[in-house]
């Protein structure tokens, strides 16, 4: 038994995309199969075909963004000859993704592929759109080309090795770190683990009559706005996590459990 750092990986793809898909989940499945224990790294594989369950009453792209790529560490894009299906914000899915993980300083491989395509396979629109989009990002991601599946996968295999060993000198960074930064808080997160200390879940729903929030019927916008605020915060830090797409309860993490001990009354 060894205990190791799991690192989540979403792989984001058009719907002309399959083979790659597998090549990228290969190639993290066997990267952990030879390296997890002695780099004490998972890469954990996220993916629409994978961890997506069904869902109702949000939009498909939400969902997904929810279930997956909120989770994601790392995001591996591949691209062909389509752009994909347009969102209610962006000009595909898979821009949406790669956009809104990018804009969280998160790290996303794109890789556009080459290959051949069948005539019965190609669509003209799409394909302009494709090649509008890798242009527009020219000077602001780093990507690349490859034009075979074995080339592919050799590139990606690659681009592991140096993540896990750029994840690895990260982690003994932190370890060999002398000094501990205080945390400060507000009065109204230091309410709002009071009554998660109390309750272990927040519940913090808004309806037509008011918020309920710790049991308590909110009105006030002003103090409505603070509580938002206070728990936007402890999200950030650490101390409390969504539990619910709608974003109307929450946990307590373990370094939330962790603080609320140290809180008196």
């Amino acid at each position: 038994m060894y205990q190791a750092n799991c690192f989540n990986v979403m792989i984001v793809s058009p719907s002309d995309i399959s083979e790659e898909r597998e090549i990228a989940k290969n190639v993290l499945y066997r990267w952990n199969e030879l390296n997890s224990r002695f780099h004490n790294i998972v890469f954990s594989v996220l993916g629409y075909d994978i961890n997506a369950h069904a869902d109702s009453g949000v939009h498909p792209q939400e969902s997904l963004n929810h279930q997956l790529l909120e989770q994601a560490d790392l995001i591996i894009a591949i691209f062909w000859t389509k752009l994909g299906t347009p969102t209610t914000e962006y000009s595909s899915g898979s821009v949406e993704e790669i956009t809104k993980h990018i804009q969280q300083g998160k790290r996303a491989l794109i890789y556009f592929s080459n290959k051949q395509v069948s005539p019965d396979k190609f669509n003209s629109d799409q394909y302009q759109k494709l090649q509008d989009y890798k242009k527009s990002i020219q000077g602001s991601a780093f990507y690349k080309d490859f034009s075979s599946e074995d080339e592919f996968g050799k590139m990606l295999c690659d681009e592991i090795q140096l993540i896990a060993n750029e994840l690895e000198s990260i982690e003994i960074g932190i370890q060999n770190q002398p000094v501990q930064t205080k945390v400060q808080f507000s009065e109204m997160e230091i309410e709002v683990l009071k009554i998660m200390k109390e309750k272990n879940q927040l519940q913090f729903v808004k309806m037509m009559g008011g918020t309920t929030f710790g049991g308590c019927l909110i009105k006030d916008q002003r103090q409505l706005a603070e509580i938002e605020e206070a728990i936007d915060s402890l999200e950030d830090k650490g101390f409390i996590k969504a539990t619910s797409y709608k974003r109307n309860l929450f946990d307590l993490t373990a370094s939330g459990y962790r603080v609320c001990d140290q809180i008196n009354g």
